[in-house]
C-alpha cells in the first residue's frame, strides 16, 4: 500500500524523486509558451504539419507540468484547472493535426489562447 500511495504522489508531481528537475512557472516559462503558442497557430494556418506536431506536443507536455506545479503549490485551484483545461486543448490541437484536421486544429488554438487570457485574467500580476 505505502508503495502505491509513493508511485500515485510521484505520479500527481507532488513528490519528485532526488535530482529531478521540476519546472518553476515563471515570466520566462510564460513568454516561451506565448511565443510557442503564436508560432502553433501560424503553422496551424500554413498548414505545416511536423511543426505544429511538435509544438502542440511541447505545449501538452508544458502544461502537464504546470499543472504538477499548481498542484504542489497549494491554494491554487483555479490555476489547476485552467493548466488541465490548456492542456487539454493542446492534446486536442495535437490529434488534430495528426489526422491533418487544419480546421479543427485551428478551433482548438482559439480555445487554447483564450484558456490563457483567461488564466491570466486571475493570476497574471500587473507591472
Amino acid at each position: 500500500m505505502r508503495r502505491l500511495a509513493l508511485f500515485f504522489l510521484i505520479q500527481m508531481g507532488l513528490l519528485w524523486p532526488a535530482g529531478s528537475a521540476q519546472l518553476e512557472v515563471d515570466e520566462d516559462v510564460m513568454r516561451g509558451i506565448e511565443d510557442t503558442m503564436k508560432s502553433l497557430d501560424s503553422n496551424v494556418s500554413l498548414k505545416a504539419g511536423k511543426a505544429a506536431t511538435a509544438e502542440a506536443r511541447e505545449l501538452a507536455e508544458l502544461f502537464a507540468q504546470i499543472e504538477a506545479y499548481y498542484l504542489r503549490k497549494g491554494d491554487a485551484a483555479d490555476a489547476v484547472l485552467f493548466s488541465r483545461k490548456t492542456h487539454d486543448l493542446a492534446a486536442q490541437v495535437l490529434k488534430s493535426v495528426e489526422a491533418q484536421d487544419f480546421d479543427a486544429a485551428g478551433d482548438a488554438v482559439s480555445l487554447f489562447i483564450k484558456s490563457c487570457k483567461s488564466c491570466h485574467n486571475v493570476y497574471k500580476k500587473e507591472k
